[in-house]
Formats: C-alpha cells, structure tokens, sequence
C-alpha cells in the first residue's frame, strides 16, 4: 500500500489571531489498484491545456476549475483510492513560539539524553538535536504537519482498509512527500529519524484509531503490533522504518496527483463563501476521506 504526499500554502507562522491555513493531503493507493489508476490520471492530463502546465509539468495551481471538477469525478470510480486530508491553522500560536521552538527541543532532547531511547541511540539523539536546533521555524511547523499526515493515514489504513481483499496490500506500507529542498538535506534527516518518536508520544495520550475488527489477529497487527501496558498499539517503527522517502514530483506522477488534490482541498476551503464556485467539490473530497469514521471502502453501499 502507497501513500504519496503534497501539500498547498506556505508553513510562515503568523501573529497570534490571524488566521492562516496551509493543507496537506495524501492519497492512499493499493498496489492492485495503481496500474488503472495510472491509466486514468495519463488520460487525464491528456485533457490539460498549455495553460495548466508549469516548465513542462503539469501544476494543481494552474487546473482550471472544470478540470478539478473532471478530476474528482474520475477519482471517484476508484473506490479503493482515498485521500487523508489535513488543514493546519498557523494563527493558533504566536510566531514567537514557533521560532523559539527548535532550540527549547533540542535543549529538551540535550537534557534527556541521559534516558534510554528504543529509537535512537544516544549519539544519533545528540546529533538530531543538533539539527532540530538549526531548523527555521517554517520548516518545523512543515515537519511536525507532516507527521500528523502520516499518524492520520496508518488511522485511515486501519479503519477503511481492513477488509479482506487489502490484506495482501499491507507488506510493504510506503509513504513518499514532494521533496522540497536537497536529497538527504536536513527536513528529510529529522523527518525520518523523528517521526516514530513524535507519534509514539502523541498516541500515549491519544491511541491511533482502527476498526474494531483489527485485533491481534488480523494481519495489520500480526505484521506491525505490538502490546504495552496490556494495550494494542500499532509500532511504527517496524511498519514504516526505512519506507519513508522524498521525491521530485517531475519524476513521480502518484505526487502529481498528490498536489492537483492538495491545491483543490486548499481551493475548496478558502472559498468558504461560495463566491468563486470551488464550494460544491468538497463534497466530492469528502466522500473519498480516509480518516476515520468513515464507511470501509471494500464494503459496499
């Protein structure tokens, strides 16, 4: 199973108040479903004008409104294709708390290096707090979303995917984001050494959400499972440890994908009025949400 990221808008915290949304959205794909899904998207950007195109790649900024509208149709014959999106309000904090937020993390991490970690050893969580430290407070905020999109789509996997026929899908779960700056530059460093610690500690108080029917013997937990304090919880460590990339969305056409969805959500909220007609496709978003609570897609309805 594959889950390709993008996102729309800028991470730049603002003032305490002020409202200022970013979104990110990922689109889980079951490896059985991909080669049709390729057919269907190459039609589809068959379809595009000169306009939606960007120095030869085709752009979610520059879709035209019928062709975003044309778009969510065709995802909709997909059943088992959904999306995991994510809306994140940068006015809930000052910017001064984000700014200040790298270096109190590494100075967190510094004075608790003393404690055993099942993540990392203690030379790699000195070097990582180094590289937390030097972060702008853009690129945390970008970080920190991009782990909640993450936790959010294991939730989506266990609670739309669990019927039968995913099954085979689950070895291995993929997750590939649009890369934004270097290969193996800094972001991609701390994203992948810093997740599994950062979700472990956010399902401590809040444990990710699954169907009732995963239970320690369905193959999710038999592949990924693990028991603390008498409770099943999901290790994400074993489940993602060395499947978390970055790519260039020139070479990857699932991100491509990825970002027509991530600027149509961002469009589709910011026109919470209805004044330039993007309005009527949340609809269309909404019923193809993996996020919990929602009906399994292999069931019928």
């Amino acid at each position: 199973m594959q889950i390709y990221f993008d996102e729309s808008g800028d991470f730049m915290p603002v003032t305490l108040g002020r409202e200022k949304f970013c979104f990110i959205l990922g689109v889980i794909v079951p490896e059985t479903s991909m080669k049709q899904l390729k057919t269907d998207f190459d039609l589809f950007v068959g379809k595009l004008s000169r306009n939606e195109f960007l120095k030869g790649e085709p752009k979610g900024s520059r879709l035209s409104l019928e062709h975003r509208r044309l778009l969510l149709e065709i995802l909709e014959a997909h059943r088992n294709v959904s999306f995991v999106p994510i809306s994140v309000n940068l006015g809930c904090n000052d910017a001064s708390y984000y700014s200040s937020a790298p270096s109190r993390i590494r100075t967190l991490i510094e004075n608790n290096l003393h404690i055993d970690s099942t993540y990392m050893t203690t030379p790699k969580r000195a070097e990582f707090a180094k590289r937390i430290g030097k972060l702008s407070a853009e690129a945390l905020a970008r970080l920190i979303s991009y782990s909640i999109a993450v936790l959010k789509s294991v939730e989506g996997i266990a609670s739309r995917y669990h019927c039968e026929q995913f099954h085979s899908s689950y070895n291995p779960i993929t997750v590939t984001f649009d890369r934004i700056g270097k290969a193996g530059g800094r972001e991609e460093l701390i994203l992948k050494d810093g997740i599994f610690g950062w979700i472990d500690h956010w399902s401590r108080r809040m444990p990710l959400k699954r169907d009732a029917s995963v239970d320690e013997s369905h193959p999710l937990f038999v592949l990924y499972g693990d028991k603390k304090e008498g409770q099943l919880v999901f290790d994400l460590k074993k489940m993602l440890d060395g499947q978390i990339d970055f790519a260039d969305s020139k070479l990857v056409w699932q991100i491509q994908l990825a970002d027509f969805l991530a600027n149509t959500l961002s469009q589709t909220i910011n026109d919470c009025n209805g004044s330039r007609s993007y309005r009527p496709l949340f609809r269309h978003l909404y019923r193809k949400s993996a996020l919990p609570n929602s009906t399994p897609v292999g069931w019928s309805v």
